[in-house]
């Protein structure tokens, strides 16, 4: 019997001009959550924070799952940037087929 082991999931930060959002591992609330405690914001307003900040594209080269909550973050970053669109670079599988499923994909630049 093979056992897969599973990356927790990480959320970080990046510093640079523009900053990116990197998404790495199996990614669920909890993750979504504790992100949110480092910033100090709820998860209602991250997408606020996150646009002032100058996210303009999240990174999910890395990410092996995500839920609701990961799409709720894309979602509440997009608003900020119009007339621009979110980058989601590097999305693949599971990732990428939960983007599909929800229509998601269609409110941003996957890249």
């Amino acid at each position: 019997m093979t056992v897969r082991y599973r990356l927790p999931g990480r959320i970080d930060l990046e510093p640079g001009v523009p900053p990116i959002l990197r998404v790495s591992g199996d990614v669920d609330f909890s993750t979504v959550d504790g992100f949110c405690v480092r910033l100090g914001v709820d998860q209602a307003g991250v997408g606020r924070v996150l646009a002032s900040k100058g996210v303009r594209e999240i990174d999910l080269s890395e990410a092996t799952f995500i839920d609701s909550a990961v799409l709720s973050l894309v979602v509440g970053i997009a608003p900020y940037l119009r007339p621009d669109r979110l980058r989601l670079r590097g999305a693949s599988g599971a990732p990428l087929a939960v983007l599909e499923i929800t229509g998601v994909d269609r409110l941003v630049d996957l890249g």
